[in-house]
This record gives C-alpha cells, structure tokens and sequence, in this order.
C-alpha cells in the first residue's frame, strides 16, 4: 500500500514539472526505467531547431513505453508532448489529417469528430502522442492495425534542423515512420481517416475451445485468457466487434443467476485487480474455482458513431478511473501492472498461450504469479513496413502482466517464447528489445535504418537508448556512463562499414 501511495505522489510531482525545462527524472511507464535528463521544451518549431544545436539530444513523448525505449540517459531530452507542436488540419479532398508532434491520441480523435471523420485504428492509451505511438509500433487490432500504415507523408528535422519530407512511396518511408527513436524527430504527419462507424459488440465469458465459432464473421477481435484456469480449454474473455448492419439491437446481458456461487465468484474476479498486488497467490485460486464452476456469460452491446475508444470499451464517453468490467476491462489493464507484449503468427496463437500458461505454472514456487490476465489481439492483414509486427503476414499481439515489482520475470518469458517460438516479433514499445530479435527483424532491414540515420544525422547527436543501440549492434555505453558520453561504434569507419 505504502509503495502504491509513493508511486501516486511521484506520478504528481512528475507532473507538476510538465511545461518546464531543467534536469529531471524521466521515468517509463510503471517507472521501472528512468534516466536523468535536461528537459527541453520546444514551443515551436524554431525553438526545438536551437535547442538539437546544443548538444546530444533525445526525444520523448508522453513517455507511455513500458520498456524505456524512449529514455537515453544524460541528453538534451526534447519533451515533445510538453512543446507547442500543435497543429492540426482535416484535408477533405484527400480525407486526411496532418498532426504536430505535441499532439496527442485523444485531441486528434476529438478534432476528427468535428469531421465525421475517425483514426483507422489506435492503441488503448488516448494520452500518449499521435507520432511517440507511431513510431513505436503501437496498434489496435482488427482491420489495418499498425497505426504506422495509416501514415501517408511525414516530416522530420535532421540534425542541421533541416526539414525532410518523405512521402509513401518513398524508398526510406517504411523505415522512417515506425522506426523506434533512431529517426528523430518526426515534426508531422499525414494520415488517413475514415467516416464514423457503429458496430456491435459481443463479449463472452467462455472455453477457449467455443471462440473461433462466437467471433466467425467478426471484423475485430481480442480475448483474454485466465492464466490459472486449464491449458487444456482454458477460461477466456472474448471481444468481437462487427460493423453494424441496420437497426441497433437493445443491450442485453445474460449470465449467472443473482446471488449464485458463479455470479458470487464473478464478483471476486471483478474485484480482483484491487486486491491481487497484496495477495498475489489468491489469483490462481480463484481462477481455478472459477474455472471448475463453468461460467459463461454473454454481453450484447452497439457502439456509439462518436465513441473515442469503442475498440476497448462499448460504452459511451471515455473508461477513466473506473475499475475493468470483467468482460472488456482486462484488455485496457494500462494503469494496473508492467506490461511486456510481443507478436507471434497468428495460426500460433492459442499454442504459445498455453505454453505461457505451463511455464508460469512452475514458477509458482519461486514466488513469481502472472497479474490480470494473458490478453490477445488478432491483428489481420500484411504490413510493408518492415518493423511492424504484422510484416510477414497477420498475428496476435500478446500482453502478458505482472506488478512492477516482477518485471525481470516477464522478460524470462519472452526468452523462453521467442526459443519456442523463434518468429516472435518484438513491439518496440513493450517488448524487453533483446537482441535475439536481430534474426526475425532482418540484419538487412536493420542495416538499413542505420544507413539512413547516419545519413540524416552524421553529427552523432541524436541519442537513442540502450536497449535500441544493442539490437542494432553499433555498440554500449560503458557502465556508468551516460548515453550522450558514449559512442555508436568505434570509430565512423566502422560505422559507414557495417550501415
């Protein structure tokens, strides 16, 4: 409790810095990384080409990556999301959006409103920026996934501050656009938007064995698996959203009965994410009576045309301190656990889930216990860009949880499901960026993006992280030293050898 109570009143005087420059501590989302930084804040355009001029720079978002990407000790960090990079603008005519790099998931869905107009697909966290999701692989699920591939042109500032402009089609535009801060920073982006829709959402308490024939037909598609239950036919929460086609139906629920040991032990679960951090042995308990008691539950619901975040919550206005719905709520767990996600192919999915469940079965005895839920997005389709988790063909993004506290444990897993599964994807948000990912990544890919860095920013003074700067093989800081002390290689020969 008193660790939580310390968390909140960090959270608070992080944000009373927001809108102010000066050294500070730049923490990830859950706070498990940090680094010290020399926060700027660039008002404008003008502003943010004299402050890369000052020395080794990095860029932040909203700083919402749960796996430190975007933290680069000892920089010049360019707070993006605090800065003044606001500018939207609707273009009819080519029905996109052009967006600044101060502004985030929320504003711009709120400002397409205004247009009839909708994003083709976004992550679950609307306060990160638009181009800090973008570049990172974030994405929702369903049709056109990748928030990246909706991206059409976009400018960046090469570290003369000289604008670069590249449009898709473009040779280095695949690389640029979900390129994890090594291209930064991106000042603008186009993309594309479509008109307003309305589906219907059905979600289910059931058997992993009943999904596929209770989403057949379904344009969307995410479930969450209980990690305690059987690896058998293990107990899932199912999600399926279809676009709605004539009259809306009324909402309907049908499940256990008022009072019943089912509807008693729903209950538990429901409020299962506020006692589970105090007694984490309680989960598999609970999930295994659950599962012994058989229940299933369906819930009807439409969507409303001008829903922000109908892809995770089915109901009106916006799901804010509320505590999850047993049904939809465990794929929106962004304020309650560490979070590490990955991407495996799709036709993979159900096995690597369940052997997720055998391994943490054994961890038991050391202590260690999954929080929440195992969840799962279908992400249909092929990407072009040769980052994205959908780039040899379709997957399910898995998110696996635990208190902060545990963290190192989820990243065991990822070892152990990327030798299970060796075309494991990583997403370069979440994922912990190990460099076994090098293989299913493409050296040749990777080589590339570096060429076009050192291309753009020869100077050497834009910083990436650690995590990045050993999956592209170009060298670590030594211990101790600080990200903007170190050097990308040895020298710029070995550098312009291996890009």
């Amino acid at each position: 409790m008193f660790r939580s109570i310390r968390e909140v009143m960090r959270r608070r005087s992080s944000e009373a810095l927001n809108g102010i420059a000066g050294k500070r501590i730049v923490t990830s989302w859950m706070s498990v990384f940090r680094a010290e930084v020399d926060a700027q804040i660039p008002h404008d355009e003008n502003t943010l080409c004299d402050l890369m001029q000052k020395g080794q720079y990095s860029c932040i978002g909203k700083s919402h990556s749960y796996n430190g990407v975007q933290l680069a000790p000892g920089t010049n960090a360019m707070m993006m999301r605090e800065g003044g990079l606001k500018w939207l603008e609707y273009r009819e005519k080519s029905e996109t959006v052009v967006v600044g790099a101060s502004v985030s998931v929320e504003e711009l869905k709120r400002f397409l409103l205004k247009h009839k107009r909708r994003m083709v697909n976004s992550g679950n966290y609307m306060a990160q920026t638009v181009i800090g999701a973008l570049i990172t692989g974030t994405h929702g699920y369903g049709k056109g996934p990748v928030m990246a591939d909706g991206v059409v042109r976009l400018v960046f500032l090469n570290d003369s501050g000289e604008r670069v402009e590249l449009k898709k089609g473009h040779p280095d535009f695949d690389y640029v656009v979900l390129s994890f801060g090594v291209i930064a920073p991106v000042i603008e982006v186009e993309l594309k938007t479509e008109a307003l829709q309305r589906y219907t959402s059905d979600a289910y308490i059931t058997r992993l064995s009943k999904k596929d024939s209770l989403t057949q037909g379904a344009e969307a598609v995410s479930w969450a698996c209980a990690p305690y239950s059987d690896p058998s036919d293990p107990m899932v929460m199912v999600h399926a959203l279809r676009p709605l086609e004539g009259e809306a139906q009324p909402a309907k629920t049908k499940g256990p009965r008022l009072f019943s040991l089912s509807f008693i032990v729903e209950w538990l679960i429901r409020q299962l994410w506020l006692m589970d951090r105090v007694f984490p042995s309680f989960r598999r308990k609970l999930q295994r009576f659950a599962y012994r008691l058989k229940i299933e539950k369906h819930q009807h619901k439409t969507t409303a045309e001008d829903d922000l975040d109908y892809l995770y919550d089915p109901d009106p206005g916006l799901k804010r301190d509320r505590g999850p719905d047993l049904l939809t709520g465990f794929f929106a767990t962004t304020h309650t656990a560490y979070n590490l996600a990955f991407f495996v192919p799709l036709d993979r999915q159900e096995a690597v889930v369940r052997f997720i469940m055998l391994e943490v079965e054994n961890y038991r005895d050391l202590g260690f216990y999954l929080k929440s839920m195992i969840g799962i997005r279908e992400l249909r389709g092929t990407s072009d860009l040769p980052f994205a988790g959908t780039h040899h063909g379709p997957v399910a993004a898995i998110d696996i949880f635990s208190d902060p506290r545990d963290y190192a444990w989820l990243e065991r897993l990822q070892r152990e499901v990327i030798a299970y599964e060796p075309r494991t994807r990583p997403h370069f948000g979440k994922s912990a960026l190990v460099p076994e990912y090098r293989e299913v990544l493409g050296k040749q890919h990777l080589r590339k993006l570096f060429k076009i860095h050192m291309r753009h920013f020869p100077n050497q003074r834009l910083m990436f992280s650690e995590p990045v700067r050993r999956l592209l093989d170009i060298g670590k800081a030594l211990p101790g030293t600080s990200a903007a002390d170190a050097q990308l290689a040895a020298d710029m020969e070995e550098i312009e050898t291996r890009a």
